[in-house]
């Protein structure tokens, strides 16, 4: 082998163990020596790409497809180059010249695929790609982790689940398909699902062992337990707010909801922490005892300890004991969400606005608002803030219907397809 021929060799060596600065380090005089050698060329790409330099790897794979314009390696690497810059109908382009050039190349269908994922809105084209190149080569594991991150687009999880289990059953150590199939588990809607919740931080934690460079797993890791911290916060204060209300009817049965709201609580978040590992509960004390967290910590203990007063307190104390759990609890679970948001934004991520999840939440804090209202007589108000409830959860009707709609209709075209 010529001495350049094992300089590309040692850098696609150094790119393997996930080092592409060294493999563009090795890749340089190469390219200064023989700057048409479409090999380095193309690994030069791949290794700007993955030091996210997206222009430098474009000017690169540019000059790779003028060395060999019908090489369709060179023009799968431009098409990555493309979607690196948004630029997603040229890299779509790119990618079905180079399945045209290499139709039985599973590759060349796969990189479609994720072109067509790039462009956000051609997902059931995607599907079509990602299948074949399964097809192609079934015993590739990142072919299966594709066509999981299309089913995942389409919002057809079992099926993404699914593919993500076919590829560790490939590659039992990829960290990729770990944190996918762990997420899946840790974005479900399901507060009470706390053992998929769980499964979802233990499948993260794994993740992270494979590949402790998973930045993304970790940051994944830390939105699961503070999901867990909202579901908690979210039932003592749900379960606190029906016990004042028994205020109104029986102090017995005040007193009884008291206790069973602490016990419930406790109960459920010992639940879900003794489906953790000593190393995941360690974790989850470090993000109790960080920030506006640490807040939130201390205001849901007080919370617990109003519930536990509550049971032995003086009747006249049970509705201001009660009442003040229950707005401590709602209190509790703004700030850890507000913590959440911090921390997410904090990773260079956006933290989108769920519409239908506010509008919810103003129809449960103006239904509270009502009640008040009604418990101190001031009947013209409450009818007022009733409306007011009312509208909103014809909002809330609405958005949801909106949503079931177009995923209805995303799923009907999907089916047509693939009749």
């Amino acid at each position: 082998m010529t001495e350049t021929g094992t300089a590309v060799a040692m850098a696609a060596m150094q790119f393997q163990r996930g080092d592409p600065d060294a493999a563009a380090d090795l890749l340089g005089p190469v390219l200064a020596a023989e700057p048409d050698n479409l090999r380095a060329l193309v690994l030069m790409t791949h290794a700007q790409l993955a030091r996210k330099e997206p222009v430098l790897a474009y000017e690169v794979a540019l000059r790779a497809v003028e060395v060999a314009p019908d090489s369709a390696e060179a023009l799968g690497a431009l098409s990555r180059a493309l979607t690196g810059l948004d630029r997603h109908d040229e890299a779509i382009e790119v990618a079905q010249r180079a399945t045209r050039l290499e139709p039985d190349n599973a590759y060349r269908h796969n990189r479609l695929a994720w072109a067509l994922l790039g462009d956000g809105r051609r997902a059931v084209e995607a599907e079509q790609a990602a299948r074949l190149a399964v097809q192609l080569d079934p015993n590739e594991a990142d072919f299966r982790i594709t066509y999981a991150m299309v089913m995942k687009q389409l919002d057809y999880t079992d099926r993404a689940r699914q593919a993500l289990r076919d590829a560790l059953a490939i590659e039992p150590d990829n960290a990729v398909a770990q944190h996918e199939l762990a997420t899946l588990d840790v974005v479900h809607r399901n507060p009470f699902a706390l053992g998929r919740l769980a499964r979802g931080a233990s499948g993260l934690a794994g993740a992270l062992r494979s590949d402790p460079r998973q930045q993304a797993s970790r940051f994944m890791l830390d939105v699961a337990l503070r999901r867990f911290l909202v579901y908690t916060a979210v039932l003592l204060a749900v379960l606190a707010y029906v016990g004042w209300r028994m205020t109104e009817f029986s102090v017995s049965g005040a007193r009884l909801l008291a206790g069973g709201s602490a016990l419930v609580t406790m109960g459920f978040a010992a639940y879900f922490v003794a489906r953790l590992d000593r190393s995941l509960r360690t974790y989850l004390m470090s993000v109790l005892t960080t920030g506006r967290q640490r807040i939130a910590a201390i205001g849901f203990a007080l919370c617990l300890l109003l519930l536990l007063s509550a049971t032995v307190a003086p009747a006249g104390w049970l509705a201001w004991l009660l009442g003040a759990a229950a707005l401590g609890g709602f209190a509790v679970r703004l700030l850890t969400v507000s913590a959440t948001n911090a921390h997410v934004r904090a990773a260079g991520v956006g933290a989108p606005v769920d519409r239908v999840t506010v509008v919810l939440w103003w129809v449960i804090i103006s239904c509270m608002v009502a009640a008040i209202l009604l418990q101190i007589g001031t009947t013209d108000a409450a009818w007022w803030f009733s409306v007011a409830a009312l509208t909103l959860v014809a909002a809330a009707l609405v958005c949801l219907a909106v949503i079931v709609r177009r995923r209805r209709a995303r799923r009907e075209a999907f089916r047509g397809i693939r009749r």
